[in-house]
């Protein structure tokens, strides 16, 4: 009777969406010719997986649609008896006997049946081998799996690198240890620091890290580790790569730091700190007599 009920439904029911679902549950759920179920909210809300609020509209959209109607309201712990009008001693279609066909013959003699219609000429598909009853691919006769050693050229994607790397480079190689060559000297130098996290990144991350490194330098790098290492504990590389981020890009080769100043003597007066404080009207006298002495020595 179950499938009699769902078939009405898949076949007949001019519902869609949620309430044609809610006709499937009580269908799924229907025992006789009556085509009748008890069924709850709590029952439509795990059949349909949705909010208690969805699935009361869904039901009432359903009831709306007159092919579904309410036989006995809820009771007590009795929930609510559903019905399907059209589905009531509906029975579905079986079809003819399903099995194999008996082949048709023309003449005493069993076996295939010529070949008519026009000729098509030779085929084009090989007729045996390993590949004879293979399928076409999925994706057309260029695809071909992007990661793995049978991928060819093609290498995974790769986001790109705001850092300056290249869009779309390959994955470095790795070391025996897990570091690609051009990263081993930056490793070096903070594991020589005692500084000891974890370097398991990520192909894509090992790519931002060669980026920063032709910008910023192994020397600004390891130090910015370090220092971070001496404030809060750190256990993975991958916290450094937030880090190097920010950091500016190294110097040109050859330039000379900058170095501040100093002002000229003259207009200086040096501070006693261990004379007695005085008022400022005192101090902006003191001052202003030791500026005009100033001036006139040097006149």
């Amino acid at each position: 009777m179950t499938l009699d009920a769902m078939d009405w439904v898949w076949k007949h029911s001019r519902t869609s969406g949620n309430p044609r679902t809610v006709l499937l549950a009580v269908a799924d759920a229907v025992t006789g010719p009556e085509a009748e179920a008890r069924m709850g909210t709590a029952e439509f809300m795990r059949r349909l997986n949705v909010a208690r609020s969805t699935a009361r509209a869904a039901v009432d959209a359903a009831l709306d649609s007159g092919e579904l109607v309410e036989v006995e309201p809820a009771k007590g712990s009795r929930a609510t008896l559903y019905r399907i009008p059209g589905a009531v001693h509906y029975t579905r279609a079986t079809g003819p006997e399903s099995g194999p066909k008996a082949q048709k013959t023309t003449g005493p003699e069993s076996g295939p049946l010529p070949a008519t219609g026009p000729n098509l000429g030779p085929s084009t598909r090989p007729e045996s081998g390993p590949y004879a009853d293979t399928p076409e691919p999925l994706y057309g006769a260029e695809s071909r799996p992007l990661w793995g050693p049978e991928s060819g050229p093609h290498h995974p994607p790769i986001e790109r690198v705001s850092e300056g790397g290249n869009e779309g480079a390959s994955a470095p190689d790795l070391t025996a240890g897990g570091v690609p060559p051009f990263a081993r000297p930056l490793v070096d130098r903070i594991t020589a620091a005692k500084v000891y996290v974890g370097w398991d990144l990520t192909p894509n991350e090992w790519l931002r890290l060669d980026a920063m490194l032709r910008r910023s330098g192994v020397d600004m790098l390891a130090e910015h580790a370090v220092t971070l290492a001496a404030r809060q504990r750190v256990s993975s590389a991958r916290y450094f790569l937030r880090a190097w981020t920010s950091l500016p890009p190294a110097p040109t080769e050859g330039t000379v730091p900058a170095t501040p100043t100093a002002a000229p003597a003259g207009n200086v007066i040096p501070l006693d700190r261990t004379a007695p404080r005085k008022g400022r009207a005192a101090q902006s006298a003191d001052y202003l007599a030791a500026a005009l002495a100033a001036m006139e020595a040097q006149q």
